[in-house]
């Protein structure tokens, strides 16, 4: 299951069951029959998620080895069920067209950033600025003295440097480091973290480097340099990596500390030592300062591109009328690889995150699906059933919204999305499912099906959600998600096949085929219904509901809408699909997390101007914020 919330990533991740529990209905009654035996077979999901989650598959990150074999797993088990194929055999060439000649779906997707050899970073005194001569040059050695943020953009700067203590700028919490101070056009030197990195500071949220650079950058600042500290322990692990696509719109170098510390020791630049100055900055003085100096420097940061892929197979529909329309049957067989950014491991060191219930669990589920359905099936709905493993969810629903800008079968015949995710973690029998008010047959369907299935059902109504269904969900397609919550395996490396309960998730799987079948076979297609949420659950990053649905795959400066929530603040102040938010009240917005930290500096009742790109217009919106719900 995908985290698409950028803003506290190991907070939000794991709280994203939690946050779903406001919204659920009142649970259905049911008795549990968990011994019961199911038509699917429990042996067949243990043998398949044993393998996917091995480590052979090295956590299955997208664009890696081990992702391409398990979706080499599904084609294989898809071409057994006898499900024709839409794809292309061509599982690495996202210019190959989808002929039927094979299952695959690829696309290609910016995989992150690697540092280049070029990347360098000089002192020049003050005094020598407009000199002819830079003999006296100060430079410093790559990956010894510094080396570029895992969040700098690729560039070159040269500028007088201002030192600006730990770079806060918190009115509403009564600290500003650029008070009294011009950064415009300078190069901004600062401090990681926050005073005494005390975590119930109320400047603990804004201890971010990416909150930081767009602070420096808002104020016009060229480059930040931040000072990391003495020990490693005392301002959190100095570890960093290149997973994350987004860049900070400025370049950002990391200073070692024995490095800064000479250089402030520098009489001749009239510095006082480090020590002194951080402790004056740990007492909560004000020690922003003009450092007499100026710098060149050059972070040389590649953006890496890689291909994935989708895969996707189809049992015709027996129907001569209805099979011109079609279910979706999803899941992405995606996780994390060796960690990143969306890890909630303990320790930061690369390791293999196995990902058995997040999602192998729920790619298990579609391949037997594909059988349970496929050619020696004993089940032959009346519509076309597309089954689809997705890749790229865990970096924000790549795979589904690729498919849903790309479609191979026309969105306009996809009466509804099935999606699998976490389904491997059965406990007391309960069973949640969302999306459940996205068609009005629902309650119906889920109430005949669980007095067979019998499991205690939590039911949310809304389709919006991280994971797969949302893309469809998006596009006013019905979604049902199914879902067995998160636990404390989720996202680390101890996701493990031995944890999964095997015969637990057949009848999970078991109650997805009785709903697919009764969509399948109903003469009328399901009725979409857009969810009307007034404010949901609590995010602990957030005080207002906005009600956006941000595209975390487009490629674009600012951040563009899949959608709206109806009802929200967003949908009153009249934005829509497709809208590219550039502007949030005075914050430019260049990405999601600038989007984040502009929502985070304001409060309910707020009167906010929202500066949009819509096709070709440039648009200004007024929108009130609400509170979150707590």
């Amino acid at each position: 299951m995908s985290n698409i919330k950028p803003q506290s990533k190991r907070n939000a991740n794991f709280a994203l069951a939690l946050l779903l529990l406001p919204c659920l209905q009142a649970p259905l009654k049911a008795e549990d029959i968990s011994g019961s035996k199911s038509i699917i077979s429990a042996e067949s999901i243990r043998k398949h998620i044993d393998y996917l989650a091995s480590d052979a598959l090295k956590g299955r990150g997208s664009g890696e080895t081990g992702n391409e074999k398990a979706a080499q797993l599904v084609a294989n088990e898809f071409k057994r069920a006898g499900l024709k194929p839409l794809g292309t055999r061509d599982e690495r060439n996202p210019q190959a067209t989808p002929d039927e000649s094979g299952y695959f779906q690829p696309f290609d997707f910016i995989a992150g950033r690697a540092f280049g050899k070029s990347s360098s970073f000089a002192i020049l005194p003050y005094r020598l600025v407009n000199a002819k001569s830079n003999k006296r040059r100060i430079s410093s050695r790559l990956n010894q003295d510094f080396e570029p943020s895992g969040i700098s953009a690729a560039g070159k700067a040269e500028g007088e440097v201002v030192f600006v203590g730990f770079g806060i700028r918190a009115p509403q919490a009564n600290h500003d480091d650029y008070s009294r101070i011009d950064v415009k056009d300078k190069i901004v030197l600062l401090l990681a973290g926050n005073p005494k990195d005390d975590p119930h500071s109320p400047l603990t949220e804004f201890a971010d480097i990416r909150r930081k650079a767009l602070t420096a950058r808002e104020l016009g600042a060229r480059a930040v340099l931040v000072i990391l500290p003495d020990k490693p322990e005392a301002g959190g692990s100095t570890h960093f990596d290149l997973s994350n696509a987004s860049d900070a719109g400025l370049p950002v170098l990391r200073i070692h500390h024995s490095f800064a510390s000479s250089w402030f020791g520098d009489k001749t630049l009239e510095l006082p030592e480090l020590l002194e100055i951080e402790s004056q900055a740990n007492d909560d003085k004000y020690v922003s300062r003009l450092m007499k100096t100026n710098v060149v420097l050059n972070a040389d940061v590649k953006t890496i591109h890689k291909t994935t892929a989708n895969v996707i197979g189809m049992i015709e529909g027996s129907d001569p009328v209805l099979k011109n329309e079609c279910i979706v049957i999803g899941a992405h067989l995606d996780h994390l690889g060796l960690g990143g950014s969306g890890s909630l491991a303990k320790s930061s060191e690369p390791q293999i995150h196995h990902g058995a219930d997040d999602n192998a669990s729920g790619t298990a589920g579609v391949m037997e699906l594909a059988h349970y359905f496929g050619k020696n099936g004993a089940v032959k709905p009346k519509r076309s059933i597309v089954f689809m493993c997705f890749s790229g969810e865990e970096l924000g629903l790549y795979g589904s919204d690729w498919y849903v800008k790309h479609p191979i079968l026309p969105l306009a015949t996809t009466v509804a999305m099935l999606n699998m995710d976490m389904i491997g973690r059965l406990r007391d029998n309960k069973l949640i499912v969302i999306g459940s008010g996205t068609a009005k047959e629902w309650d119906k369907i889920l109430t005949e099906t669980n007095a067979i299935a019998k499991f205690t059902m939590a039911k949310s109504e809304d389709g919006f959600g991280a994971s797969d269904q949302q893309s469809f969900y998006a596009k006013n397609i019905p979604v049902l998600f199914f879902f067995t919550g998160s636990h404390a395996d989720y996202h680390t490396p101890t996701d493990t096949s031995d944890k999964i309960d095997s015969a637990g998730e057949s009848r999970i799987v078991q109650l997805v085929a009785m709903c697919a079948e009764r969509i399948a076979d109903n003469s009328t297609k399901p009725t979409f219904q857009a969810i009307k949420v007034s404010s949901p659950g609590g995010n602990p990053g957030f005080r207002v509901y906005f009600g956006s649905i941000p595209d975390y795959a487009a490629q674009v400066e600012g951040v563009q809408l899949n959608g709206v929530r109806e009802g929200s603040p967003a949908d009153k102040g009249g934005l829509k699909a497709g809208d590219i938010i550039v502007k949030f009240g005075e914050k430019v917005v260049k990405s999601v997390y600038d989007y984040t930290y502009a929502l985070q500096d304001y409060k309910p009742g707020d009167v906010v101007n929202v500066v949009i790109k819509r096709g070709s217009e440039t648009l200004t919106l007024t929108v009130t914020l609400a509170a979150r719900r707590e």
